[in-house]
């Protein structure tokens, strides 16, 4: 055998017995705490799902990323500097994304969730963060429990700690609201509005609407809507003074959000009024999603699964084994991905009888 062969073959076994390629990170992080190949990631707990371009990535616990390139039909993990629970994910583009998670961890993906970098971790803290949201490819901001607020101005490498800046509702608005006979939130009428505020709420997840407008649901029947990308922001306070876990855009007109114990509300004027929606469950919910036909999917604890045509009112579907979902993501083709305590799955909708 030539030398030349047999460097080849030496070159092909190392190769193929080699540690997944990372990214050039300018804060190495020591082999130990990198997250851990498993074969049944994809079973373990899951808590977002993002997209890239044309592939879905989820994220769970033990920092574990799975990346979809057929339409979840199939997942590869991806290694990750760091073993802590990820709670969201956010991508800009195909290659830009950003995950985030407990002890203030935050990564950094510059090929589409190929290959990460951790560019922020506080352990010392413990404060976990929940959700992240990007402007475009250089503003930023994250946000977690006890208040934590983060922002970033240069594509996520570097991260300052900010206080939510919180600023009274316009009058007119409110005005119109209350000739409407809608409910308007507790603070908009009183001086003091700002200052019966806890500081250090917690900010489960951010969602967007079609006017563009950002809402952080919070807990104590606080939803925080900010009209310049998250720069300023108006509490608001549908008629409920428990947590709020996640919201959906079911059309261009309005936006739904849901929390604890089965509570749903929907608005059609940016959240100066709200609605009651009856649910036939009052369990948790979570998450949801618009599907690729305009209807709306919610999920939340023991299995719980409503669907909607319209977001007015929902039929209940629920899982044998009563497992919590977290999310769900709706494809062109009309299936829809779950994620949540079973891990990542794949659903028929007409199978399910959401039709």
């Amino acid at each position: 055998m030539s030398r030349l062969v047999h460097g080849l073959l030496i070159g092909l076994l190392l190769a193929a017995f080699s540690v997944p390629a990372r990214a050039v990170c300018e804060d190495p992080v020591p082999e130990g705490e990198w997250s851990v190949l498993m074969p049944l990631a994809s079973q373990s707990l899951m808590l977002d799902i993002g997209q890239a371009g044309d592939d879905l990535v989820v994220v769970g616990e033990r920092g574990h990323v799975l990346i979809s390139h057929d339409q979840g039909v199939t997942w590869e993990q991806q290694r990750t500097p760091t073993r802590t629970l990820l709670t969201a994910v956010w991508f800009h583009d195909r290659q830009l994304g950003w995950a985030v998670g407990h002890d203030a961890v935050i990564l950094r993906t510059e090929d589409g969730g190929e290959n990460w970098c951790r560019v922020h971790f506080a352990p010392e803290l413990e404060f976990p963060l929940f959700d992240v949201w990007f402007a475009d490819e250089s503003n930023g901001f994250a946000v977690g429990a006890y208040g934590y607020f983060l922002r970033t101005s240069d594509g996520g490498t570097t991260w300052e700690e900010e206080m939510l800046e919180l600023v009274e509702p316009e009058p007119e608005s409110v005005d119109e609201a209350v000739e409407q006979g809608g409910e308007t939130d507790d603070y908009a009428s009183e001086d003091d509005w700002e200052d019966d505020l806890p500081a250090d709420l917690h900010m489960n997840r951010i969602v967007s609407d079609a006017r563009g407008r950002l809402y952080i649901m919070a807990e104590a029947g606080t939803v925080f809507r900010s009209g310049d990308q998250g720069y300023t922001w108006t509490a608001l306070a549908p008629p409920y003074d428990g947590s709020f876990f996640g919201g959906v855009t079911p059309d261009d007109e309005s936006l739904l959000v849901f929390g604890l114990r089965g509570n749903m509300f929907r608005t059609w004027d940016g959240g100066e009024t709200w609605s009651a929606v009856r649910l036939p469950v009052d369990t948790s919910l979570f998450g949801g999603a618009r599907l690729a036909d305009g209807s709306v999917l919610v999920v939340g604890t023991a299995g719980v699964m409503l669907y909607s045509r319209e977001g007015g009112s929902f039929s209940l579907h629920q899982r044998g084994d009563r497992k919590a979902l977290m999310s769900a993501f709706g494809l062109d083709d009309g299936t829809v991905i779950v994620i949540g305590e079973p891990g990542v799955e794949r659903l028929d909708r007409r199978a399910e009888g959401m039709e």
